[in-house]
Order: C-alpha cells, then sequence, then structure tokens
C-alpha cells in the first residue's frame, strides 16, 4: 500500500471512530464512581489518591439530564438521564473538592478528597 493510500486509510479510520464514540474500556468498569439519584449524589464524599492523575465514572440514575460541575476541578459536563461519563481529572493537590449538580440546585453537594 501506498504511503499516500495509508494516510487515507488512518484519515477514514479516525473519522470512523469519531462517528462510532468513545469505545468503552473494560477498565472502566474498575473506576472510581459516582451516582447522581434521587437528588444527591451517592457517595457524597470519594476520597482519591493525591498526586495522581485518574479518571471518574459519574452516573446519572435520574429521569432528567444533570450538569457535573465543580468550580474548583474546572470541570462541567453534562449526563444525559440513565447515560454515565467519564471525566479526566489531573493529579490533585491534597485537599477536598466540591462538585455539584448545576441544574438542579437544591441537591447535595459532593466532595473529592485527595490524600
Amino acid at each position: 500500500m501506498s504511503s499516500k493510500a495509508r494516510g487515507m486509510a488512518l484519515v477514514f479510520a479516525g473519522l470512523a471512530a469519531l462517528a462510532l464514540g468513545p469505545i468503552s474500556r473494560a477498565d472502566d468498569e474498575a473506576l472510581p464512581v459516582v451516582r447522581f439519584h434521587d437528588g444527591k449524589f451517592e457517595p457524597d464524599e470519594l476520597v482519591v489518591q493525591a498526586n495522581t492523575p485518574f479518571r471518574l465514572r459519574v452516573v446519572n440514575a435520574n429521569a432528567e439530564a444533570i450538569e457535573f460541575e465543580s468550580f474548583e476541578l474546572n470541570r462541567e459536563r453534562v449526563v444525559l438521564p440513565g447515560s454515565e461519563i467519564v471525566v479526566y481529572l489531573p493529579p490533585l493537590n491534597p485537599g477536598s473538592y466540591k462538585f455539584f449538580d448545576d441544574f438542579h440546585h437544591s441537591a447535595g453537594e459532593g466532595t473529592i478528597t485527595a490524600k
């Protein structure tokens, strides 16, 4: 295959991957999980290792969309009803970082504590 054809094949493969969306990985099952249900996050405190990047699964078990938001973590992501997302977080300094549902201000806050 010529280098031009190989390059075109890579472009098409990349476009197909974008069209199909993110690929679920088996190790996503082992990620820490925060679940939004009945107007609150469960658990309301999640402890992670400080100074280590990590991924967090956010599950929305409600019938309405939520917005996982944290000013301290600089994250803001919509989670559709009955769906989940993966949030990529950088290494966190030791401390506590609040998050909340920006669509439902009466819902409880949660905390990620890096130790």
